[in-house]
């Protein structure tokens, strides 16, 4: 007969073994999929390297009356309209003009495909919420943010499966086989069984 425990775990055998990590957040505990943890920690941390940029931000937007995602926005609509600006006084076509800032809008999300990914993943709202190695093998590859982000998925959706099934199998290895391979009791169980019927 087949040994079992060489075989990978079934798709059943793998959500019954999904490992959890409970979190709590707003008064709740939320149980999150190994991988989830995984990326929230790794979000966590990148917050520690910024959180005092993002404090000077926040500074600024208040002093402006705005939060800081008005503030960005204000920025940017500023910049943009300094840049019609200057176009404007290049080439008074207006339809070359809008064109032209569009293409350039464009440049940093739409012509990577952040516009597809947020269609897919409507919880991503900005670059900043994807890991940071989606970002970097878009740009260095030149390929498309959606394409990298399911890419990403599947090494966490794997590393998990793997850590799941070195887990098992080190449980198995552990405790050893408890099949009795030649039919026979072992010399220990013998010895127990004859002293449990002696006097």
């Amino acid at each position: 007969m087949e040994d079992c425990t060489n075989l990978p775990p079934s798709e059943n055998e793998q959500a019954e073994n999904e490992i959890f990590v409970p979190i709590k957040y707003n008064k709740q505990v939320l149980n999150l999929k190994l991988c989830e943890a995984q990326e929230l920690a790794q979000k966590g941390m990148k917050f520690d390297t910024i959180s005092k940029d993002y404090a000077s931000l926040k500074d600024l937007a208040l002093g402006c009356g705005k939060s800081v995602g008005e503030y960005i926005a204000h920025l940017q609509n500023e910049k943009t309209a300094n840049r019609k600006t200057e176009l404007l006084e290049k080439c008074g076509d207006e339809q070359l003009i809008e064109h032209i800032l569009t293409l350039e809008g464009g440049s940093k999300d739409s012509l990577r495909g952040f516009d597809e990914l947020h269609e897919c993943f409507p919880k991503i709202n900005t670059l900043e919420d994807l890991p940071q190695e989606v970002l970097d093998n878009a740009h260095l590859k030149g390929t498309l943010l959606l394409d990298e982000y399911l890419r990403y998925l599947h090494r966490q959706n794997t590393a998990a499966k793997d850590s799941i099934y070195a887990q098992k199998k080190a449980a198995v290895t552990a405790t050893g086989s408890f099949k009795n391979t030649n039919g026979n009791a072992s010399p220990e169980t013998a010895e127990f069984l004859r002293g449990l019927w002696q006097k």
